[in-house]
Protein backbone atom coordinates (compact mmCIF):
# COMPACT_ATOMS: atom_id res chain seq x y z
CA UNK A 1 0.00 0.00 0.00
CA UNK A 2 1.34 3.51 -1.13
CA UNK A 3 2.66 6.15 1.60
CA UNK A 4 -0.65 8.19 0.93
CA UNK A 5 -2.98 5.47 1.15
CA UNK A 6 -1.32 4.25 4.64
CA UNK A 7 -2.20 7.81 5.51
CA UNK A 8 -5.61 7.67 4.92
CA UNK A 9 -6.28 4.63 6.45
CA UNK A 10 -4.61 5.78 9.52
CA UNK A 11 -7.22 8.90 9.54
CA UNK A 12 -9.95 6.65 9.27
CA UNK A 13 -8.81 4.72 12.13
CA UNK A 14 -8.27 7.94 14.22
CA UNK A 15 -11.85 8.87 12.89
CA UNK A 16 -13.23 5.62 14.42
CA UNK A 17 -11.39 5.71 16.93
CA UNK A 18 -12.62 9.52 18.28
CA UNK A 19 -16.68 8.12 17.52
CA UNK A 20 -16.04 5.08 19.97
CA UNK A 21 -14.39 7.07 22.53
CA UNK A 22 -17.09 9.57 22.61
CA UNK A 23 -20.10 6.84 22.09
CA UNK A 24 -18.82 4.60 24.55
CA UNK A 25 -15.98 6.22 26.92
CA UNK A 26 -12.29 5.44 27.49
CA UNK A 27 -12.20 2.63 30.11
CA UNK A 28 -12.60 -0.60 28.52
CA UNK A 29 -12.07 0.39 24.46
CA UNK A 30 -11.46 -2.50 22.51
CA UNK A 31 -9.95 -2.86 18.94
CA UNK A 32 -13.20 -4.96 17.67
CA UNK A 33 -15.19 -1.65 18.85
CA UNK A 34 -12.58 0.87 16.78
CA UNK A 35 -12.49 -2.04 13.78
CA UNK A 36 -16.56 -2.28 13.64
CA UNK A 37 -16.60 1.42 13.90
CA UNK A 38 -14.77 1.60 10.86
CA UNK A 39 -16.21 -1.55 8.63
CA UNK A 40 -12.93 -3.25 9.14
CA UNK A 41 -11.43 -6.44 10.29
CA UNK A 42 -9.73 -6.08 13.46
CA UNK A 43 -6.26 -7.64 11.95
CA UNK A 44 -6.39 -4.35 9.74
CA UNK A 45 -6.64 -1.79 12.59
CA UNK A 46 -3.15 -3.99 14.62
CA UNK A 47 -1.45 -3.77 11.02
CA UNK A 48 -1.66 -0.63 11.49
CA UNK A 49 -1.55 -0.12 15.51
CA UNK A 50 -0.02 -3.19 16.99
CA UNK A 51 -0.48 -1.64 20.32
CA UNK A 52 -4.26 0.44 20.55
CA UNK A 53 -2.36 2.80 23.13
CA UNK A 54 -0.50 4.30 19.88
CA UNK A 55 -4.38 4.87 18.17
CA UNK A 56 -5.35 6.53 21.53
CA UNK A 57 -2.43 8.65 21.33
CA UNK A 58 -2.94 9.69 18.00
CA UNK A 59 -6.47 10.79 18.96
CA UNK A 60 -5.31 12.86 22.43
CA UNK A 61 -2.56 14.47 20.35
CA UNK A 62 -5.50 16.03 17.51
CA UNK A 63 -7.29 17.03 20.32
CA UNK A 64 -4.60 18.44 22.18
CA UNK A 65 -4.32 20.50 19.26
CA UNK A 66 -6.61 23.37 20.08
CA UNK A 67 -5.89 24.21 23.99
CA UNK A 68 -1.82 24.17 23.12
CA UNK A 69 -1.03 25.09 19.73
CA UNK A 70 -3.89 26.19 17.99
CA UNK A 71 -4.30 28.44 21.04
CA UNK A 72 -1.18 29.95 21.19
CA UNK A 73 -1.42 31.19 17.69
CA UNK A 74 -4.18 33.15 17.96
CA UNK A 75 -3.12 34.32 21.01
CA UNK A 76 0.65 35.64 19.92
CA UNK A 77 -1.04 37.42 17.04
CA UNK A 78 -2.26 40.13 19.62
CA UNK A 79 0.39 42.61 21.05
CA UNK A 80 -1.35 43.78 23.68
CA UNK A 81 -0.75 41.60 27.09
CA UNK A 82 -3.90 42.06 29.06
CA UNK A 83 -5.58 40.88 25.43
CA UNK A 84 -3.72 38.33 25.23
CA UNK A 85 -4.32 37.01 28.57
CA UNK A 86 -8.49 37.56 28.15
CA UNK A 87 -8.59 35.64 24.46
CA UNK A 88 -6.22 32.54 26.41
CA UNK A 89 -8.59 32.62 28.78
CA UNK A 90 -12.09 32.97 26.17
CA UNK A 91 -10.01 29.75 23.93
CA UNK A 92 -9.55 27.72 27.30
CA UNK A 93 -12.86 26.81 28.07
CA UNK A 94 -15.13 24.21 26.74
CA UNK A 95 -18.10 25.65 24.49
CA UNK A 96 -20.48 23.37 26.04
CA UNK A 97 -21.53 19.33 26.50
CA UNK A 98 -21.68 19.11 22.70
CA UNK A 99 -17.59 20.49 23.02
CA UNK A 100 -16.49 16.98 21.46
CA UNK A 101 -12.97 18.09 21.19
CA UNK A 102 -12.89 18.85 24.91
CA UNK A 103 -15.19 15.60 25.84
CA UNK A 104 -12.16 13.42 24.12
CA UNK A 105 -9.49 15.27 26.47
CA UNK A 106 -11.46 14.46 29.36
CA UNK A 107 -12.25 10.71 28.28
CA UNK A 108 -8.36 10.25 27.82
CA UNK A 109 -7.45 11.64 31.02
CA UNK A 110 -8.94 8.32 32.33
CA UNK A 111 -6.42 6.47 30.55
CA UNK A 112 -3.60 8.30 31.87
CA UNK A 113 -2.43 5.84 34.64
CA UNK A 114 -2.67 2.65 32.40
CA UNK A 115 0.32 3.99 30.11
CA UNK A 116 3.52 5.45 30.72
CA UNK A 117 3.08 6.97 27.67
CA UNK A 118 -0.15 9.00 28.56
CA UNK A 119 1.39 10.46 31.62
CA UNK A 120 3.98 12.12 29.64
CA UNK A 121 1.87 13.54 27.27
CA UNK A 122 -0.59 14.47 30.00
CA UNK A 123 2.09 16.46 31.76
CA UNK A 124 3.74 17.59 28.67
CA UNK A 125 -0.19 19.09 27.23
CA UNK A 126 -0.31 21.20 30.70
CA UNK A 127 2.94 22.32 30.73
CA UNK A 128 2.81 23.57 27.37
CA UNK A 129 -0.53 25.89 28.33
CA UNK A 130 0.76 26.96 31.64
CA UNK A 131 3.67 28.12 29.58
CA UNK A 132 1.84 30.39 27.89
CA UNK A 133 -0.04 31.96 30.40
CA UNK A 134 3.41 31.88 31.94
CA UNK A 135 4.92 33.65 29.11
CA UNK A 136 2.05 36.53 29.09
CA UNK A 137 2.20 37.23 32.53
CA UNK A 138 6.23 38.15 32.71
CA UNK A 139 5.75 40.03 29.69
CA UNK A 140 2.70 41.50 31.05
CA UNK A 141 4.54 42.62 34.48
CA UNK A 142 7.70 43.44 32.79
CA UNK A 143 5.66 46.09 30.64
CA UNK A 144 3.80 47.28 33.91
CA UNK A 145 0.33 45.99 32.63
CA UNK A 146 0.65 43.41 35.75
CA UNK A 147 0.96 43.58 39.58
CA UNK A 148 1.96 39.88 39.90
CA UNK A 149 0.42 38.34 43.39
CA UNK A 150 2.64 35.45 43.07
CA UNK A 151 5.31 34.20 40.68
CA UNK A 152 4.16 33.97 37.27
CA UNK A 153 4.53 30.54 36.91
CA UNK A 154 2.12 29.56 40.03
CA UNK A 155 0.08 31.49 38.50
CA UNK A 156 -0.23 30.31 34.88
CA UNK A 157 -0.27 26.91 36.60
CA UNK A 158 -3.36 27.51 38.84
CA UNK A 159 -5.41 29.12 35.57
CA UNK A 160 -4.81 25.72 33.39
CA UNK A 161 -5.51 23.77 36.67
CA UNK A 162 -8.93 25.64 37.25
CA UNK A 163 -9.68 25.47 33.33
CA UNK A 164 -9.40 21.57 33.78
CA UNK A 165 -11.88 21.49 36.45
CA UNK A 166 -14.15 24.22 35.48
CA UNK A 167 -14.38 22.61 31.55
CA UNK A 168 -14.81 19.24 33.23
CA UNK A 169 -18.33 20.35 34.45
CA UNK A 170 -18.95 22.54 31.53
CA UNK A 171 -18.51 19.44 29.62
CA UNK A 172 -20.93 17.41 31.96
CA UNK A 173 -23.38 19.77 31.76
CA UNK A 174 -23.27 21.18 35.14
CA UNK A 175 -26.23 23.09 36.09
CA UNK A 176 -24.85 26.29 37.52
CA UNK A 177 -21.66 26.28 35.13
CA UNK A 178 -21.64 26.74 31.84
CA UNK A 179 -19.17 28.07 29.34
CA UNK A 180 -19.67 31.75 30.44
CA UNK A 181 -20.17 31.20 33.89
CA UNK A 182 -16.57 28.92 33.92
CA UNK A 183 -15.15 32.30 32.30
CA UNK A 184 -16.46 34.70 34.68
CA UNK A 185 -14.53 32.56 37.22
CA UNK A 186 -11.34 32.62 35.22
CA UNK A 187 -11.55 36.33 34.78
CA UNK A 188 -11.99 37.05 38.75
CA UNK A 189 -9.36 34.86 39.40
CA UNK A 190 -6.44 36.06 36.92
CA UNK A 191 -8.08 39.74 37.69
CA UNK A 192 -7.07 38.58 41.28
CA UNK A 193 -3.68 37.17 40.57
CA UNK A 194 -2.48 40.08 38.42
CA UNK A 195 -3.62 43.34 39.74
CA UNK A 196 -5.49 44.09 36.13
CA UNK A 197 -9.36 44.13 36.14
CA UNK A 198 -10.00 41.94 33.30
CA UNK A 199 -14.16 41.75 34.68
CA UNK A 200 -14.54 44.72 32.15
CA UNK A 201 -13.05 43.73 29.10
CA UNK A 202 -14.35 41.86 26.15
CA UNK A 203 -12.38 38.82 24.97
CA UNK A 204 -10.56 40.08 21.23
CA UNK A 205 -12.04 38.00 18.16
CA UNK A 206 -9.49 35.59 17.13
CA UNK A 207 -7.90 36.55 13.60
CA UNK A 208 -9.18 34.23 11.07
Amino acid sequence: MRRKDQAARRRQLAAAARQVLLERGAVGVRVKDIAAKAGLAPSSVLYYYPNLDDLLLDVSRSAMERYAERRAEAVRVLTSRPEQLRLAIHLGVPTGPDDTESRLLYEIDALTGSSPAFGILTSSYFDRQALLYESILEAGAGLGDFSLAAPAKAIGRGLVALEDGLGLQVVIGHPAIDSAEAERILVHHATAATGFDFTSVSAPEPSG
